[in-house]
């Protein structure tokens, strides 16, 4: 192993103890470490910058740009309060369609973490309102935000589909990918909601949870703004335009964006502080350093170290609950961006036949446990709840994110690797 090698190994080991530690962006410290390594290897500037991910860059800021505008003048909320009017009076439906509203705005494009902090305190109250299990409306509403996060549209998806381009997986498509990864999220959902209360929501239209006073109806009508309505043609025009004639997703956004804050320039202000540049900061960082580490061969040294342990089906196993474990505590994306390129080289090697199984429940592993308190989206459910202790509903996520590192590796494995469905 040479020192640069070993630089790297060191490097990404204290890049995610001191993110998980003191919740330093592991993007931030990924060029820091990336500076590290090159030095050790002797590459120069240019080397070093070669990796830099101007796409998912692109990508991330023009979507979350568009998307700013749309919370900041409220056709996001919008877009919630319909679907919910929809189901008025049927509370077994209640949940499904917060699921569902979730999967839609990260599906287009809402950042998992921005779709969860607009619906978490709508669900949580109406589970108050309706005396719907708690648990049950924060696992469907942040399963339903998870589900579709690896399209294309989304970081998951963007850094999945780079990782399979570079490693010459260009028959391998991320809607493929995408497809295997929804179904494993709609199978987990179905046993949640049945597991946590939903069949008493259809026999008796209402939840085992007590009443809570103060809490009513908050949803109320009110009429569509023209800006709103520009809005959604903005997001349906995005969808045609980037989905339908394959125009960039990123650059499509950015124009879409642009044309708002022409008409509606109050907007322009918000939708640059609405970027995520967190997520940018992370994403940018990260493919510096894998590629800084690439180039000295350490990728290439673990991949071979993975290939070694012979058969591919055990390895993918260890890889996903290795991700899962890994992942309850740090960020899935950057999970998925540090593993993804060590782990798909020797399942190419094997020539194994389900690598799109494979990638997506790896996925499926390293997000399903985001659920965890330790985690933001944790939190998130935890600082929302409104009819159940913090303190019982902290020891219920705990249990549920502890069974989740078992359960969400072994059934995807078992499914979409030994199996091979789909």
């Amino acid at each position: 192993m040479s020192a640069a090698i070993a630089t790297s190994v060191v490097c990404l080991v204290l890049m995610f103890a001191l993110a998980i530690s003191f919740n330093v962006n592991i993007g931030a410290l990924g060029f820091v470490a990336a500076l590290v390594v090159a030095t050790v290897g002797g590459l120069s500037a240019d080397q070093l910058l070669e990796s830099f991910p101007a796409d998912i860059f692109v990508l991330i800021a023009g979507v979350t740009h568009l998307f700013a505008i749309a919370r900041e003048n409220g056709t996001v909320e919008l877009i919630i309060r319909t679907g919910v009017r929809l189901v008025a009076g049927k509370v077994a439906l209640i949940p499904v369609v917060f699921g569902a509203i979730a999967a839609l705005l990260v599906a287009f494009g809402v950042f998992p973490s921005a779709a969860l902090a607009l619906l978490a305190p709508l669900a949580m109250t109406f589970a108050a309102q309706y005396r719907v299990s708690p648990l049950l409306m924060g696992l469907i509403v942040l399963h339903g935000v998870n589900a579709t996060a690896m399209s294309p549209l989304n970081s998951y998806g963007a850094v999945t589909q780079r990782v399979l381009s570079e490693s010459g997986l260009t028959d391998v498509s991320i809607w493929s990918v995408f497809t295997l990864f929804l179904a494993m999220y709609l199978l987990l959902m179905t046993a949640v909601y049945f597991a946590f209360g939903g069949l008493r929501l259809i026999r008796h239209g209402h939840g085992a949870e007590p009443a809570v006073d103060g809490v009513g109806a908050e949803v109320t009508r009110s009429d569509v703004t023209g800006e709103q309505k520009v809005t959604l043609l903005a997001i349906a025009a995005l969808v045609v335009l980037a989905l339908g004639l394959g125009l960039d997703v990123g650059i499509t956004a950015f124009g879409l964006g642009a044309l708002l804050t022409l008409f509606f320039p109050k907007r322009a202000d918000g939708a640059v502080r609405g970027i995520s540049w967190s997520v940018i900061l992370l994403t940018s960082g990260l493919f510096v350093f894998v590629g800084v580490a690439k180039e000295v061969g350490a990728i290439d040294y673990a991949s071979n170290a993975i290939g070694s342990l012979g058969d591919p089906v055990l390895t993918t196993l260890l890889a996903f609950l290795v991700g899962g474990v890994v992942s309850a505590f740090a960020s899935t994306t950057a999970t998925l961006g540090a593993t993804f390129p060590i782990l798909i080289p020797p399942l190419q090697a094997a020539d194994f036949p389900h690598i799109p199984g494979a990638v997506a429940g790896f996925g499926v592993a390293a997000s399903v446990v985001d659920v965890s308190p330790t985690s933001p989206s944790g939190a998130m459910l935890m600082a929302n709840v409104r009819n159940r202790d913090k303190q019982v509903y902290f020891r219920q996520l705990v249990f549920y994110a502890g069974a989740m590192v078992v359960t969400g590796s072994l059934v995807p494995w078992l499914l979409l690797v030994v199996l091979g469905l789909g």
